[in-house]
Formats: C-alpha cells, structure tokens, sequence
C-alpha cells in the first residue's frame, strides 16, 4: 500500500507565485525606466502593442490573448481610451465595441518602440541568450500547463 505524499512545507520565499512577481516586478522597472519618456507604462505599451497588432480586437479576445480577465483588462485599458490613444469602435453588431488605436496611438508606440527595444536588450543582455532563451521555453511551457480549466 502506497502513502499519501507528505504536505509541503515551504517558507514564503519558496512561493512559486511570490518568486514569479518578485521577477516580473524587477523586469517591469527595467522597462518603465526606458519607457518613462514616453509617459507609457510597459503594461499599456503592451496593450498598445497588442491592440495595433490585432486591429480592430474585442475586449474579451483582447482578455483571452492576454490571458487576463476582462475587469483587470478594463481598468488597464482606461488611461489608454481617456488619453485619446486608444478609442472604441462600433463593430458590425451596435452592442459590440472594438478597440482600436487612433493616430495619436500610432505615433506614440512609434516614438515608444526603440525604447521598449533598448529596455529588452538590456534585459536579454543582463540574463544573457541561454537563460533569456530557457526562461522564455518555461514561461510558455508553465502557460500551456496552467492554461484555465
């Protein structure tokens, strides 16, 4: 007869979920430092980047791209549609909205890309090309295994 595994017992420095932001928060001042002129959080450069790249893109496709929910979505998108860079879109169906950058969106991610370029770099260049490369393979790997129910 097999037992049951014993439970872990792990500090809060050995958190999966503490160690993941704690990284994510000193790579997110890596890039707000080289996006600062820009007025642009990387978060918003993000959602800019997205919703350019996308077209016209609803806010639930925008929310399952981003695998994010459409609340927090919501909120990140405000500073983005009251700055004029960002604006809604009638979509075919009058209840449906899309999102679309105006624009002054495309000037600004203009103005904003070798910036997010040089705070990559710098990332990829402190990590170097092996452990850019298998963080990158881990992060989408842990995506497909932590994808939602």
């Amino acid at each position: 007869m097999t037992s049951a595994p014993a439970p872990l017992r792990l500090s809060t420095a050995e958190c999966t979920c503490f160690r993941v932001r704690s990284a994510a928060r000193r790579v997110t001042q890596i890039y707000s430092r080289h996006l600062a002129p820009t007025g642009l959080r990387i978060s918003q450069f993000s959602l800019l980047a997205h919703v350019l790249s996308r077209g016209p893109v609803s806010i639930t496709e925008l929310s399952d791209l981003l695998a994010t929910d459409r609340t927090t979505l919501t909120r990140n998108l405000r500073p983005l549609l009251a700055s004029g860079v960002i604006e809604r879109a009638a979509a075919g169906d009058k209840r449906r909205h899309e999102l679309v950058a105006t624009p002054a969106g495309r000037a600004l991610f203009k103005r904003a890309l070798p910036l997010w370029a040089e705070a990559e770099q710098e990332v990829r260049t402190a990590m170097g090309a092996k452990l850019t490369a298998d963080l990158h393979g881990a992060l989408d790997h842990s995506m497909e295994k932590l994808a939602p129910l």
